[in-house]
């Protein structure tokens, strides 16, 4: 098997593992109403969490101690929440990752900054939801300036949106 088609395989499948657990944890809280998603620009990690710093893809990042890593390599990492799997995030780097056909309502522009004080990049949000079940799902995905790859980040929720605020491009 080609390796391009064994990454595809792979990636299929890391997300198909994604959107499963999406949906287990949105059917544990489908008793709560849905909160509201917070401004990148307001968002400051959890004083009550102790925080574990990460890199993959080219990107450093900060994650909660209550996510842990299920699987890390050169083209990516998996982190999860055992007990809470709607909070999982996935980060994936390779060529040529497709762009999201949505409206330009559920697209949003994000900036990942530089870790060293250089230039930072241009990244595109995409606010989805799955075709299967309708749970949200939140995507970025950039072009690393180093790698050239295309990193991919999906997630949905306010872990998520703590991990995104604290990227940087290494």
């Amino acid at each position: 098997m080609q390796k391009n088609t064994l990454l595809f395989v792979s990636f299929l499948a890391v997300v198909a593992a994604l959107l499963i657990g999406f949906n287990m944890g949105r059917n544990l809280s489908s008793s709560q109403s849905p909160q509201p998603t917070p401004n990148l620009s307001t968002i400051t990690p959890s004083p009550t969490l102790s925080y574990v710093s990460g890199s993959a893809c080219g990107v450093s990042f900060q994650y909660p101690n209550t996510l842990t890593p299920i699987e890390s390599s050169g083209s990516g990492i998996i982190l999860t929440n055992m007990t809470s799997p709607e909070a999982s995030i996935i980060v994936v780097c390779q060529q040529e990752i497709p762009r999201i056909a949505l409206t330009p309502d559920l697209i949003e522009s994000v900036i990942i900054r530089a870790a060293s004080g250089s230039a930072s990049v241009s990244a595109t949000m995409y606010h989805d939801t799955s075709e299967k079940d309708g749970s949200k799902i939140d995507k970025i995905i950039f072009t690393h300036p180093k790698t050239t790859l295309d990193v991919f980040i999906a997630g949905f929720g306010p872990v998520y949106r703590q991990f995104i605020a604290t990227l940087q491009l290494i």
